[in-house]
């Protein structure tokens, strides 16, 4: 892996986890949306904060919603 593509996926985690504090829960679409990633980037994202242990998923149907996770 190169040393930019972990930028760029640290970059989008980053954003990621400043949307989720200031919004609360979101699917991927709308963090797609409201951080303007490429869904690729959010997907590559949440498993980066997932990975740390900082991202919580829920189930509603369907569905999956994030937000980060309780300390």
């Amino acid at each position: 892996m190169s040393a930019e593509f972990i930028e760029t996926v640290g970059g989008a985690a980053g954003k990621i986890w400043a949307f989720l504090s200031e919004n609360g829960q979101a699917s991927a679409t709308k963090l797609a949306e409201g951080t303007g990633l490429e869904r690729n980037d959010v997907q590559r994202a949440i498993g980066w904060l997932a990975r740390e242990g900082k991202i919580a998923v829920e189930r509603k149907g369907k569905n999956e919603f994030f937000s980060l996770a309780e300390a």
